[in-house]
């Protein structure tokens, strides 16, 4: 079955008076994000808990309630860097719901994201859910 940990948190600028955003960073790398997210782009990060991710076309939402998980895409870039003359891959990961506007973000900070047919940048989606947990457990 395919799963990622993924923590779950809200980012809200401080002086934002507007309800805070969802977003699912991989575990692995949740530090470095967290940081970058507080220090270079000014948001207050909040409500982190830590859980899984599983992939539905394993079908795990037969063994939970629709109360105990939330609907996540994850989307996968490969795409080429003349720079470094190889492919990379990056993971990131949204709630289902908001997910149109989030890729037009994410494409935004990518080279020639501007033409997703471009052969230097294939992307993948993949529906799945994230499994709501107590924070305190």
């Amino acid at each position: 079955m395919a799963s990622q940990k993924l923590v779950r948190c809200e980012i809200r600028r401080p002086d934002s008076t507007g309800d805070a955003t969802v977003r699912y960073v991989p575990l692995e790398i949740f530090g470095l994000w967290e940081f970058l997210m507080r220090t270079k782009h000014r948001f207050d990060v909040t409500q982190t808990v830590a859980s899984l991710w599983i992939d539905v076309n394993e079908s795990p939402e037969a063994a939970y309630g629709e109360n105990q998980y939330e609907r996540v895409t994850e989307v996968e870039l490969l795409r080429y860097s003349d720079r470094d003359g190889m492919f990379s891959r990056v993971n990131r990961y949204f709630p289902t719901s908001d997910y149109p506007a989030l890729k037009e973000l994410l494409l935004r900070h990518y080279e020639g994201a501007s033409d997703p047919t471009a052969p230097q940048l294939q992307i993948k989606e993949r529906q799945g859910i994230w499994i709501r947990r107590d924070p305190r457990a």
